[in-house]
């Protein structure tokens, strides 16, 4: 799938340890530009995390995958919108 907006907030570069290892992640947001804005909030790992070089303000375009998960106690469930590729 294919998000286009203008980038609004870029997050913090994160660092945690996993079963097989380091995993990088840092989320951006991103928003529409149309009469009724969307705003989406992306999540970037690895690679793409580390070396992330767009400035607020700049048009961009996301692809992304789509993931839900189920909370601990099985009640609801989450989406997460991971990003792959960013031009």
């Amino acid at each position: 799938m294919e998000f286009q907006g203008k980038l609004i907030q870029i997050g913090q570069l994160e660092q945690f340890e996993t079963s097989r290892g380091t995993c990088l992640t840092r989320d951006i947001v991103v928003e529409t530009d149309e009469q009724f804005p969307r705003t989406a909030c992306f999540t970037l790992r690895n690679d793409l995390a580390q070396n992330f070089s767009h400035n607020i303000g700049e048009m961009i375009s996301v692809r992304f995958d789509i993931n839900a998960r189920l909370n601990r106690d099985g009640s609801r469930y989450f989406n997460s919108l991971n990003a792959w590729r960013i031009n």
